[in-house]
């Protein structure tokens, strides 16, 4: 297993664990689709379009988390289209708030603001929560050293997915 404490996984890879298992075996192994996908463009831009009054936004973390924005209180927020993959926007805003810890930063709240939606959901980073990512981590760096992708599931989200030439085609 690897080292919690030093990771090189991105807050995508654990998003993409959550939502597909194949999808994350290709970007851990830099087959990349999301540049030729409308739903990324419209998510990006949704992102650069919302809470543009906030003034810390676009938080970069050593290439492997982003932050959406930070408020005056310092919670953390992290941008999402819609909430189809909650888990998924869930256990990544666990993931930047575990890192964070890591580095000695020891907010434990974060927000999933869904603007089209009007909502948002609050994360706490909970002991509970915590074992989930370092179990997160260790199926990430699993999923990786496979020789060969997963087997494709079809699912309905596989209909908008960036990658659906490449495991369908």
């Amino acid at each position: 297993m690897q080292n919690p404490q030093n990771p090189d996984i991105t807050g995508t890879a654990i998003n993409y664990l959550y939502i597909c298992q194949r999808k994350l075996w290709f970007y851990r192994h830099d087959l990349e689709m999301e540049h030729t996908s409308e739903t990324v463009d419209l998510g990006k831009h949704l992102h650069e379009e919302s809470y543009q009054r906030e003034k810390r936004r676009e938080w970069d973390i050593d290439s492997l988390i982003k932050i959406d924005f930070i408020d005056k209180h310092g919670i953390l927020h992290d941008i999402k289209s819609g909430t189809s993959m909650e888990t998924a926007h869930i256990m990544q805003i666990c993931y930047y708030l575990y890192l964070l810890k890591q580095k000695g930063v020891p907010n434990r709240k974060g927000v999933i603001n869904y603007p089209r939606q009007r909502k948002t959901t609050e994360v706490e980073l909970t002991p509970e929560r915590e074992k989930e990512v370092e179990d997160a981590i260790a199926k990430v760096n699993e999923i990786t050293a496979l020789p060969t992708p997963p087997h494709a599931e079809y699912m309905k989200i596989c209909k908008s997915c960036s990658y659906q030439e490449l495991c369908w085609s």
